[in-house]
């Protein structure tokens, strides 16, 4: 059974989940930021063993970011990573948001599509530490309610 493990801000399983797969596997450099002490940290546990991890950051009382979705490698292709942003999703529904934003590497953007995401901001790619990333938006509660 996973379960969800949320704090306020990065727990030490998330910030070594992401050193395995950002920086050991993936090269980032830089991957710790000033948000790590206000955000909203979520990691998923199987058998209480950390698997996956990701985090939301406030940008306005309406928007969170998603963002730092990390899978261990093991795990990766078996829908982890679609838990983790069901659980963010909601999280950030009870927070108050109507909509999450995702600036994600480019080369995960349909499975950010699969979950709901769309392009925004006009598809621009930008790079963070040479990698091509993309803006991405999910709308969480309908503009019409009855």
């Amino acid at each position: 059974m996973v379960r969800p493990v949320f704090t306020f801000g990065t727990s030490d399983d998330a910030r070594a989940l992401r050193e395995e797969v950002f920086v050991a596997e993936q090269g980032f450099k830089n991957e710790f930021d000033e948000h790590e002490s206000d955000c909203i940290c979520l990691v998923l546990k199987l058998d209480g063993l950390p698997i996956a991890t990701g985090r939301l950051v406030k940008i306005d009382p309406a928007t969170y970011q998603v963002g730092r979705v990390a899978v261990k490698k093991e795990y990766r292709g078996r829908r982890i990573g679609s838990y983790l942003l069901a659980f963010l999703s909601e999280k950030a529904k009870e927070l108050g948001a109507n909509a999450l934003v995702a600036h994600a590497q480019l080369d995960k953007q349909n499975f950010y599509r699969r979950n709901g995401f769309e392009d925004f901001g006009e598809g621009a790619v930008d790079f963070d530490e040479g990698v091509p990333h993309i803006y991405l938006r999910k709308q969480l509660v309908s503009k019409w309610r009855r």
